[in-house]
């Protein structure tokens, strides 16, 4: 092995903690911000070959904890949003908009669906919602899901009040459809100049109950 080869492999092998350098350095220089961390598409081939890099550096770091760490880490970010696998991206960067969702009953008021439903949260039921939102937002090749319309959104909308009548006992199941049809409800928010601006609900979805 050539003598410089060999006393830059030494140095490299003296060096604490060489892959969460090396990861840290790769999102830093992906469009000078942590969007590779926001992106669920797969990550280029240049990258995966970053992440590769990173990967064979873990036999010079010492210690069998930081390897497995930083092991796991290379593999979520690699394998991006694929259960049970996750990159997290929604804690890497905020965004200008968000939004709820809410259940309401036949006089449209918001429902308190974990008391009426025995634990089922809005936060849960919006989950799914969002899943399908983005399935959507890929079928029809628009860039966010914010872009969709209410009609594009009504199917997704019908599946979550499916899933939420579906998971109830069946004392639960009585209660709604005292309150059919239940509906969904849609409620974007937006930061604009600093300040928050909620916009009114959106109807998005109805279900008479029982199912028919």
């Amino acid at each position: 092995m050539p003598e410089t080869l060999k006393q830059v492999l030494q140095k490299v092998r003296h060096f604490p903690c060489k892959s969460p350098v090396f990861l840290l350095i790769v999102c830093l220089c992906y469009e000078g911000k942590l969007q590779m961390l926001t992106k669920t598409d797969p990550l280029p081939w240049h990258y995966l070959a970053l992440l590769g890099i990173a990967a064979a550096l873990l036999f010079f770091d010492r210690g069998m904890t930081i390897k497995a760490c930083v092991f796991l880490l290379i593999t979520n970010m690699a394998l991006r949003d694929n259960y049970p696998f996750s990159h997290y991206p929604m804690y890497a960067t905020f965004s200008d908009h968000t939004y709820y969702v809410f259940v309401a009953g036949k006089d449209d008021k918001p429902l308190a669906l974990e008391d009426v439903t025995n634990g089922i949260r809005t936060g849960k039921l919006k989950k799914p919602y969002n899943s399908d939102l983005e399935k959507k937002r890929r079928q029809l090749g628009k860039r966010r899901t914010r872009n969709l319309t209410a009609e594009e959104r009504r199917e997704a909308g019908e599946q979550a009040l499916a899933q939420v009548y579906r998971n109830c006992s069946p004392k639960a199941k009585e209660r709604l459809e005292k309150l059919a049809p239940i509906k969904l409800y849609h409620v974007d928010i937006y930061m604009v100049e600093g300040k928050v601006d909620e916009r009114p609900p959106e109807f998005i979805a109805e279900m008479d109950l029982p199912p028919q």
